[in-house]
């Protein structure tokens, strides 16, 4: 496969220490009593948040920065968007963060996720689509920064629509096949956000278009899928695995590709199929207000902020998605992305009061027949009983 570049390492944070006491605490008065003290801003976000590219965080937030006299602190504290909201409700009490990115349109159902957010209607939330804010978040509890469509990808090195023609018009039942399965790496539900898009898209599929029992696909390939904890993880795993040849991942991955090879893509697409219509699920994050955080105000102006083009310019080639204000312009690279006017939207067929009332015991379902309550107990010897509360505790398994 193609060598595509390496995300960046974090920035090192790097501390002085002091020498003289004294001059601590005199220099410690001086902030303290400074009316002019630089102004600070806590976003909250998951690793990989626009980090996948070539600008950096003085190019998208530098101009605010200035404008504002303010140092804008971008805290890549997670692996994923949950734990956001385990550490927000953890702070609840004295929150530290001003604004969250990465809450998406399956989060922001859970009560845990609202619990720690403040709605607010950004006064220029305008340039955004309608259907793109109403599949996040009519409430604006979050309101959107991007989108893309999660869906099979797959490494043409490896396997095309000659040696493979039914990824053309890609079915559950042709990833039933124990062959195509082995092939498949997705991530898991419980701890990945397009591993819970693609659980949902399953669902959707056999629930709402097929009429079908959705937990006897998953029966039927729980013993040669490949379940990786995140995105990244299944990432390296399709990469670097060379009997993996599909992949659950974003309708921009070709971009992606054309973009750093300057050729034509080596990743395709394969939306699912059914009566003659191809269908995907459509995944948007947003950013939110920090309930109670320390500048509410500022805050405020920095989420207007993120949606004007000032930051939306760098979303697709920073972050791989769409941005989700739509007129800005994207890169040519773009014209190979799968694209939401291309398929037909399961979020349509799922719709969120449902996934509300349904979310945990689907996961749980999904669970019992991933894992079982077998596996559970089979960890339950003295060596690894703490592994096995972690594991209890992660997944919600009731013993």
């Amino acid at each position: 496969m193609t060598e595509y570049p390496s995300r960046r390492d974090p920035k090192a944070v790097i501390t002085a220490a002091a020498v003289i006491v004294v001059i601590i605490i005199a220099a410690a008065a001086v902030i303290m009593f400074n009316p002019f003290q630089q102004r600070t801003l806590t976003v909250y976000t998951y690793g990989s948040f626009m980090d996948w590219g070539d600008n950096n965080d003085t190019d998208f937030f530098g101009p605010f920065e200035e404008k504002h006299g303010v140092d804008v602190i971008i805290d890549r504290r997670a692996d994923d968007a949950n734990t956001l909201v385990a550490i927000l409700e953890a702070e609840a009490a004295n929150p530290i963060a001003d604004v969250v990115i990465g809450i998406d349109n399956i989060l922001i159902l859970e009560e845990a996720a609202k619990n720690v957010l403040e709605p607010y209607t950004p006064t220029n939330l305008s340039l955004i689509d309608n259907s793109i804010i109403s599949a996040l978040d009519p409430e604006h509890y979050v309101v959107p920064f991007d989108f893309g469509l999660v869906t099979i990808i797959y490494s043409m090195s490896d396997m095309n629509t000659t040696s493979h023609p039914e990824l053309a018009n890609l079915t559950f039942a042709n990833l039933a096949d124990p062959a195509m399965a082995r092939a498949l790496v997705t991530e898991d539900p419980y701890l990945s956000s397009p591993g819970l898009a693609f659980l949902l898209t399953e669902i959707a599929v056999h629930e709402k278009l097929l009429g079908t029992d959705w937990t006897d696909w998953w029966s039927d390939v729980k013993n040669d899928i490949d379940i990786q904890p995140g995105w990244s993880e299944a990432w390296g795993k399709w990469y670097n695995d060379p009997t993996k040849h599909m992949m659950v991942s974003y309708g921009t991955d070709p971009a992606y590709s054309a973009y750093y090879t300057q050729a034509e893509p080596d990743v395709g697409t394969a939306p699912i199929y059914y009566g003659g219509e191809h269908y995907a699920w459509m995944q948007v994050e947003g950013m939110g207000l920090v309930k109670n955080g320390p500048d509410p105000e500022l805050a405020k102006l920095f989420i207007e902020y993120c949606l004007s083009p000032a930051v939306q310019k760098y979303v697709a080639l920073n972050q791989w998605m769409f941005p989700a204000n739509m007129n800005v312009e994207l890169d040519s690279a773009f014209d190979y992305a799968l694209r939401p006017d291309e398929v037909n939207l399961l979020n349509e067929l799922l719709g969120q009061t449902e996934i509300a009332e349904n979310l945990a015991s689907w996961k749980s379902e999904w669970n019992n027949i991933i894992r079982g309550l077998q596996t559970a107990a089979a960890k339950l010897d003295i060596s690894g009983q703490l592994d096995c509360e972690f594991y209890i505790d992660q997944y919600d398994i009731n013993l």
